[in-house]
């Protein structure tokens, strides 16, 4: 199952769910619900922006991030911003990062 979300040129209007999904167990949640809470929690970082983001859960504990990223930070770690929601602990990183040719303004 997959959740693919592209984001509007003005990040604001995200429409996904408001509220972060807390941690807990993978098996206790659909795969569709921790995709979204993953796709929510990686577009509503203040220092990202997607133009694709796509999350297919590959066994109960683990994910894949497929997509495209532009980011002003150098350092960000997709995999530990992930990990722990509803008890995910493996994440493959397949997203592509560019800094863009402008800095980015903030988010909110």
């Amino acid at each position: 199952m997959s959740q693919s979300a592209p984001l509007p040129s003005d990040s604001r209007s995200n429409s996904l769910p408001s509220a972060d999904v807390p941690s807990g167990s993978a098996s206790m949640v659909g795969a569709h619900e921790i995709e979204r809470a993953i796709v929510h929690r990686l577009q509503s970082h203040p220092s990202l922006r997607f133009t694709r983001l796509q999350v297919h859960q590959c066994a109960h504990d683990s994910v894949c991030l497929e997509g495209f990223l532009e980011s002003n930070e150098d350092e960000i770690d997709l995999c530990d911003l992930v990990r722990g929601i509803h008890g995910i602990r493996n994440v493959v990183n397949r997203v592509l990062m560019a800094r863009p040719p402008q800095p980015l303004p903030k988010k909110g």
